[in-house]
């Protein structure tokens, strides 16, 4: 058959460029992949400095509340020595009555204060040791982020330069193919993804052929003029050009 050595250099020329294609779609899938692992180490990174900025501020809102508890203390005990003097120079039980329940009224607020204080510095250690722990896992994330992007930018050096020399070889494939065919050949790639060219193999169960990419059983006819390789033959169902392992052809 004078079409069979042109089908067959078509057929091969098809299956080197989807072997580059398919080459190419792992290089990004793998550039992908580093770049979402970057993404989440970035993202925890963030996420650990959120909770320290967090666990910062209640820290500092404490340290300010017993400062200002600590004043108000202050203005109490001032509050009761100003009275306890006062009681020297009443001259009538009244008054010293009163002065008294001013007393134990300014102690009673005191020592609420004091209770306060004791609270909030059993909060202040609490945070203290939380700031020092979120420091030290801070800063071993930080490490292991730098080392992630590191390795990730060399990753996609690497891989640039695999798909650079990916394309070019591309370039050389697919400008020896006809123009409609490689038409033809990108415009399935586009709609399928993955690969625009599927084998025959067994069919679930056994028995009769099926699309290697879709599994859709492929009419015996089809396979007889797959044998024949007079022309390029599509999947029925996904449109796929399909083609015979060279096992399968004819000698």
């Amino acid at each position: 058959m004078e079409s069979f050595p042109v089908i067959a250099g078509e057929l091969e020329a098809l299956q080197a460029l989807k072997r580059l294609d398919l080459s190419l779609d792992d290089a990004a899938r793998r550039e992908e992949a580093a770049r979402l692992r970057l993404r989440e180490s970035t993202a925890q990174l963030a996420s650990a400095r959120e909770v320290q900025k967090t666990e910062k501020k209640l820290l500092d809102d404490a340290l300010k509340e017993h400062k200002t508890l600590d004043l108000d203390l202050k203005k109490g005990e001032e509050q009761v020595r100003k009275y306890s003097t006062q009681m020297y120079e009443v001259k009538t039980n009244k008054e010293y009555t009163a002065l008294k329940d001013e007393i134990d009224k300014a102690k009673g607020e005191s020592q609420k204060l004091e209770d306060k204080v004791l609270q909030l510095m059993m909060k202040e250690d609490e945070l203290k040791g939380a700031g020092a722990r979120r420091a030290a896992e801070l800063a071993e994330l930080d490490k292991a982020h730098r080392v992630l992007e590191a390795e990730v930018q060399a990753e996609l050096g690497r891989l640039e330069t695999e798909r650079a020399a990916l394309r070019e070889e591309r370039g050389g494939k697919s400008g020896a193919l006809p123009a409609a065919l490689l038409h033809r050949y990108e415009r399935i790639r586009a709609l399928r993804g993955g690969s625009p060219l599927a084998t025959v193999v067994e069919a679930p169960g056994g028995g009769e052929g099926a699309c290697s990419e879709c599994h859709m059983t492929i009419r015996p006819q089809t396979i007889v003029e797959l044998h024949r390789m007079e022309e390029l033959i599509a999947c029925e169902s996904c449109g796929r050009i399909l083609y015979l392992e060279a096992s399968a052809r004819p000698a």
